[in-house]
């Protein structure tokens, strides 16, 4: 099940999926504009052409517009990401060529960060407080993107490369963990520079694996 199939409308037909789809789009540029109080269904029918009853049976209420948006803002580029994650790492079968691709990592990194500000994900997550709902829904999404890259460490885990101590599922919520974490960077009044982040991070992450000591991640 994808992480979103709760959280977000599913329907089947294309044509449902492109409404929900500008719908939500819409949504959040008016919450990008002026918060949440700008999300006004009159005005996001006016501007995307979906009626207001068609509005109302895919989203329940404003409210759920709103959860909806948030939910798809949190796992934007992320689930794409980890799939990329996947595809790159069925090609390592030793920390020797995980060494040997650093700068396509560090390339990676550049490309997340720049889709998917940490700021972003932290100022949803901070929205929760008092909302149970959204609360719910983030928790259901962050439970299938950990699924999701439990299942890249699995196959590392596999192959003899993530050190013997360190659970598949653990390794995979340090990583989202430290991916959230770039908000710590974000806000501080001397940041450091994005090459430092993302070289640390790549560090941190060549941690989690057994590496040779002429290894350098």
């Amino acid at each position: 099940m994808s992480p979103r199939a709760k959280s977000i409308p599913q329907p089947k037909q294309a044509r449902a999926k492109d409404t929900v789809s500008m719908v939500i789009a819409e949504a959040n540029r008016a919450i990008e504009t002026g918060g949440e109080s700008s999300v006004r269904i009159q005005e996001i029918s006016a501007k995307t052409g979906v009626s207001i009853g068609s509005i109302y049976h895919h989203f329940g209420d404003r409210d759920g517009l709103i959860r909806a948006t948030y939910v798809h803002n949190f796992a934007a580029n992320i689930q794409e990401d980890i799939g990329r994650a996947k595809r790159f790492m069925d090609k390592m079968h030793s920390t020797q060529e995980i060494a040997e691709h650093y700068d396509e990592m560090l390339a990676f990194l550049v490309d997340h960060f720049k889709h998917v500000p940490a700021d972003k994900r932290a100022n949803i997550i901070g929205n929760t407080t008092g909302r149970p709902l959204l609360r719910a829904a983030l928790a259901e999404v962050q439970h299938g993107l950990t699924e999701q890259l439990t299942e890249v460490m699995q196959l590392l885990q596999d192959r003899g490369m993530l050190k013997p101590h360190l659970s598949p599922r653990a390794a995979a919520v340090m990583v989202l963990g430290m991916l959230h974490g770039r908000i710590v960077a974000e806000i501080d009044t001397s940041p450091v520079s994005e090459t430092e982040w993302n070289q640390a991070m790549i560090s941190a992450f060549g941690g989690l694996f057994l590496i040779n000591d002429q290894l350098n991640l």
